[in-house]
């Protein structure tokens, strides 16, 4: 048999170990999103210190919009609901998302600004915390910042009797993880 004709097949199965192995190999980005909620951004335990006080099993839906960027986390919001016994409709808790943007949004009203070297507010209702500063690159994004936005729901807000420093302390809890965490999976924190 003519060596020239083994060379081909050679080099296809030596590229398809490289994929296979870059595919399988371990990396923050794969075991957070395998062991956490909202695309790796939560544990389930911070996932639950937003909650509206009537009951039911924590669920999360990672809703997929039509946008299609360079990864998945810039193109989904996870919603963090309350599933009820009896199969009644789940109750949205919060919201979180990541965005690349070019501009800041300003606080809003009773936002306090985050300290010890962290860029964003958090608020009772509303809260965004920007990512360290090498994360749009090491995200792909064609952008300065990266924005993690959380939105509370407005059961949360009542169940809490419109106490805003106990909704800050715990959306600052959740927004700060998910923050975290982004940067542990892209290898970007500060």
């Amino acid at each position: 048999m003519n060596k020239k004709y083994l060379v081909l097949p050679a080099v296809l199965v030596v590229a398809a170990a490289v994929v296979a192995a870059v595919e399988l190999w371990p990396s923050p980005l794969k075991e957070l999103r395998a062991q956490n909620l909202c695309l790796g951004m939560l544990t389930e335990k911070t996932a639950g210190l937003l909650y509206d006080g009537q009951g039911g099993r924590l669920t999360v839906d990672e809703y997929e919009s039509g946008e299609r960027g360079a990864d998945p986390v810039f193109s989904t919001i996870c919603f963090v609901n309350r599933a009820p016994e009896g199969g009644a409709a789940d109750r949205l808790q919060y919201t979180v998302d990541a965005r690349p943007t070019n501009t800041l949004n300003a606080p809003v009203k009773g936002a306090t600004r985050l300290a010890e070297g962290r860029s964003g507010w958090v608020g009772p209702r509303q809260s965004e915390v920007q990512l360290p500063a090498g994360c749009p690159q090491e995200m792909k994004a064609d952008a300065e910042y990266v924005t993690v936005t959380l939105k509370v729901a407005p059961g949360v807000v009542v169940a809490e009797n419109w106490d805003d420093a106990a909704l800050a302390r715990a959306s600052r809890t959740v927004v700060l993880e998910a923050a975290d965490n982004l940067a542990e999976q892209y290898d970007c924190g500060a």
